[in-house]
């Protein structure tokens, strides 16, 4: 799926995701010395529709992030975006993507949001079924990945704020 295509949910196959991530984790952690690895995005969340894209958090050392993100590159990930502190790359490649690698500084606020929001969805379905709606009313609405991602951002942050995340 290109960025520009358009977003399609699916139900959950929570266990296949979960084993695809295991997987990744194990090979991504095999080549890069200290990294953190989590399991993010709905895909991590059981019985949660979503993108069949599975996301992955990698947490390193601020001054890794892109040392790291082009160590992956060099191993056959497609490096799609770059900002301070956050690269993201995928598996195959963008226009086929199976995996969604996020690599940030690990213990910083882009690792523990990801992390708060990922733990407040498993646990809290209130969080999770208004989460789905404003994911089923994006794919519907959003003419590309970019426009799903930003139509979401403000319920993501409402929910996050309802914890206290900062």
């Amino acid at each position: 799926m290109s960025p520009e295509q358009q977003v399609f949910l699916v139900p959950s196959r929570h266990d296949e995701w979960a084993k695809m991530a295991a997987t990744m984790i194990n090979k991504i952690s095999t080549q890069v010395d200290g990294a953190h690895i989590e399991h993010i995005g709905s895909t991590s969340v059981p019985d949660l529709p979503a993108k069949d894209v599975v996301d992955l958090l990698v947490g390193v050392d601020a001054g890794r992030v892109l040392a790291v993100s082009r160590q992956l590159a060099s191993l056959g990930f497609d490096m799609e975006g770059q900002l301070d502190h956050h690269c993201w790359l995928s598996l195959p490649d963008r226009s086929e993507r199976a995996y969604v690698i996020h690599v940030v500084e690990y213990d910083s606020r882009a690792w523990n949001r990801r992390i708060q929001f990922r733990d407040l969805l498993r646990t809290d379905a209130d969080a999770r079924h208004e989460y789905l709606q404003t994911k089923i009313a994006s794919a519907r609405e959003a003419q590309n990945w970019d426009d799903y991602t930003q139509s979401k951002t403000s319920v993501v942050s409402n929910l996050l704020r309802s914890i206290g995340s900062k």
